[in-house]
């Protein structure tokens, strides 16, 4: 090897290395920043439908199921055995998935918006229920405030993950095969990562590829 090759290879691999660093710190600043970037506008309900991820911007197996959905009332935002709508809800939004073609796996992303961060946050503390044993921390931010909750009441194989960011809530459930904790953080981030597009007027394009990618 000539001394020129010598020489050229360190600085070579420096460049490399420094470049991977660089490219790292940037994925991880752009996650941080999606947590820490509350919703606070007041969206319009054709803006929490676009919010909501399609076809392909969810995990991998996953398959839109019906249409996307208008929340006609707020009990769907609140604890499952209540019939009113909490306190400054205003709209939201839903999505059905289904996994390996069945309906015995589900997975079901909701959309929440409120009048004010104060009631949001209300309405996060009821709908994420009460059973603190099987509540789990995600290992990474998402939002101001996020949990995931398994296997909730007399339930098997079910995942519920919740976050909140500003006046909106988000629920993701997952019912069945596919059921995966880091999935459903994904999910939560990619969902969040869209409404904040939205809110900045641009147009939801974030998937669970991307999320995964920048982890």
């Amino acid at each position: 090897m000539s001394r020129k090759a010598i020489v050229i290879l360190p600085v070579f691999l420096s460049v490399a290395a420094l470049t991977s660093c660089s490219s790292s710190s940037s994925d991880g600043a752009e996650k941080e920043e999606t947590a820490s970037k509350p919703i606070t506008k007041k969206l319009a309900q054709a803006e929490l439908t676009q919010a909501l991820p399609g076809a392909g911007e969810v995990l991998e197996g996953w398959e839109p199921y019906k249409e996307k959905r208008v929340t006609d009332e707020g009990a769907d935002c609140t604890k499952s055995e209540s019939d009113s709508s909490p306190k400054g809800w205003m709209r939201g939004s839903s999505a059905w998935f289904i996994y390996d073609g069945t309906t015995e796996n589900m997975l079901d992303i909701g959309i929440c918006l409120y009048d004010s961060a104060e009631t949001s946050k209300r309405a996060y503390a009821v709908w994420k229920g009460t059973e603190s044993s099987k509540e789990k921390n995600f290992k990474e931010k998402v939002g101001d405030e996020a949990v995931l909750v398994v296997n909730p009441g007399a339930s098997e194989r079910t995942l519920y993950g919740f976050t909140r960011s500003g006046n909106i809530n988000i629920k993701v459930q997952v019912d069945g095969a596919g059921a995966d904790e880091a999935g459903v953080q994904t999910i939560l981030e990619t969902t969040l990562k869209r409404l904040q597009q939205v809110q900045d007027g641009d147009k939801a394009t974030a998937t669970a590829a991307e999320q995964t990618k920048n982890s």
